[in-house]
């Protein structure tokens, strides 16, 4: 069963000019390391991960590449941006897990509203998804399943 990680970028700067360039604040990076570090000791070890190409989601993917021993390849998919579409970004999935192996941790880093959506979308289950939140789905071949949840506070053991 492959594993799936759909993580919500950390706490990034004050839009005052190009959205797509808006980085994490320190606070954002220590809040995202702490979160990521958590979610790898829960034992969610990505084998690979992909990210929104803006700039807050792929620093907070190198929270989550920091947090493992030893890295994980990592690429960037312009459907993971805040104004992605579900049905195109489930047919885009499909085809990373064709491609997965059975016991992948597949991780993506993006945005709200779109995470919330396409969770909604794959499960018919709402979740309030927060900065440094991780919502964890499983993929059995043919369907997805919600397996769990954490919230930031959670994931840092606040």
């Amino acid at each position: 069963m492959i594993t799936l990680l759909f993580i919500r970028h950390g706490i990034a700067e004050d839009s005052k000019g190009v959205d797509s360039e808006r980085a994490l604040t320190v606070e954002g990076w220590e809040k995202s390391r702490a979160a990521m570090k958590g979610l790898v000791k829960r034992g969610f070890i990505p084998t690979r991960g992909v990210s929104s190409p803006y700039r807050r989601a792929a620093e907070t993917l190198v929270c989550l590449q920091e947090a493992t021993a030893n890295g994980f390849p990592v690429g960037y998919w312009d459907g993971l941006k805040p104004g992605g579409h579900p049905r195109k970004a489930e047919d885009w999935l499909r085809g990373e897990l064709a491609e997965a192996g059975e016991f992948d941790v597949l991780a993506f880093v993006s945005h709200e509203p779109f995470l919330s959506t396409f969770i909604r979308h794959l499960t018919k289950r709402s979740i309030e998804v927060k900065k440094a939140s991780c919502t964890v789905l499983h993929w059995d071949g043919k369907s997805f399943e919600f397996a769990a949840h954490f919230t930031p506070a959670e994931l840092r053991e606040d």
